[in-house]
């Protein structure tokens, strides 16, 4: 379902914005997220050398730790971009306080729909954008245009929301859009309201399955380096949403001259992994 473009809605009155929630999620930031971003980045790549030495396009960089990531592991030179201002002030301050202002570390302000932004950027060893362009506004443009910018024989690593139609045991992707719009149209105590509903299911479930809650909730970085309330209000919030099957985004683009090397699929209603790569035109003769 389409829905307006993020940049047009980001700065509304009680709209929510991944720059503000990356803002509050640096405050959680230490040695260990990063090493385990860094570790997640380099096991789906599949080892270091694949990011050391390459030229890494993050789009839509939200707090800036992938890219920090991609510095850390020996990129040539890592350009940052999102269309939030507030995710801008996250990677910079990233950028300041773990690299010392990296020279090989550029950051800029622009839309993954605005092709007269992106052709200003050239093309990269390395275009990585996990669990963005679905929230576009327009995820098929917004792939098109980030495929424009992979060089050939270069990699393209997306990570879109998987398209669930089964309301058990986890919600259909419509019933989420619906709430994702209730979310992002109510005021600040019903957003508080509803992120502790939805973090009491999550800790529900857990422990029907006998799972430890506590230790859940501890051990979340693993999963990327992240952090389990900022997950929360991001999920809630992430608006623009959209959604698609594994084959759809493999279909879409095989037909942009990609071969898709590796998945991730996810376990229900969270993001597929997709790593594609580039045919050469030496390869298409």
């Amino acid at each position: 379902m389409k829905s307006e473009n993020y940049e047009s809605v980001y700065k509304k009155k009680n709209r929510f914005s991944f720059g503000k929630n990356w803002i509050q999620f640096l405050n959680s930031l230490n040695e260990d997220r990063v090493n385990q971003a860094k570790k997640s980045l380099v096991d789906f790549m599949g080892g270091v050398n694949r990011i050391r030495g390459k030229s890494f396009l993050d789009v839509g960089c939200g707090s800036g730790l992938f890219s920090l990531s991609a510095v850390l592991l020996g990129a040539k030179n890592v350009f940052s971009i999102d269309v939030d201002q507030y995710s801008i002030k996250c990677v910079n301050y990233l950028k300041k306080k773990y690299t010392k202002n990296a020279v090989n570390w550029k950051i800029k302000r622009g839309s993954v729909l605005n092709n007269d932004f992106l052709i200003q950027l050239g093309k990269f060893d390395i275009v990585y954008s996990w669990g963005v362009l679905h929230h576009t506004g327009d995820m098929y443009e917004a792939i098109s245009n980030v495929s424009n910018l992979v060089k050939e024989d270069g990699h393209l690593y997306l990570a879109i929301y998987n398209k669930v139609e089964k309301m058990f045991p986890e919600g259909s992707s419509e019933f989420w859009w619906t709430i994702k719009t209730i979310y992002n149209k109510s005021g600040k105590i019903t957003k508080r309201i509803m992120e502790a509903i939805y973090a009491s299911i999550i800790i529900f479930g857990l422990t029907i399955n006998r799972i430890n809650p506590i230790k859940y909730i501890g051990n979340y970085s693993s999963l990327r380096g992240m952090n389990f309330f900022t997950d929360i209000k991001d999920w809630l919030g992430g608006f623009p949403y959209e959604y698609a099957t594994i084959k759809e985004i493999k279909t879409y683009v095989v037909n942009l001259g990609f071969t898709l090397i590796k998945t991730n699929r996810a376990r229900s209603i969270g993001c597929n992994e997709f790593l594609f790569q580039k045919i050469s035109i030496k390869s298409k003769r």
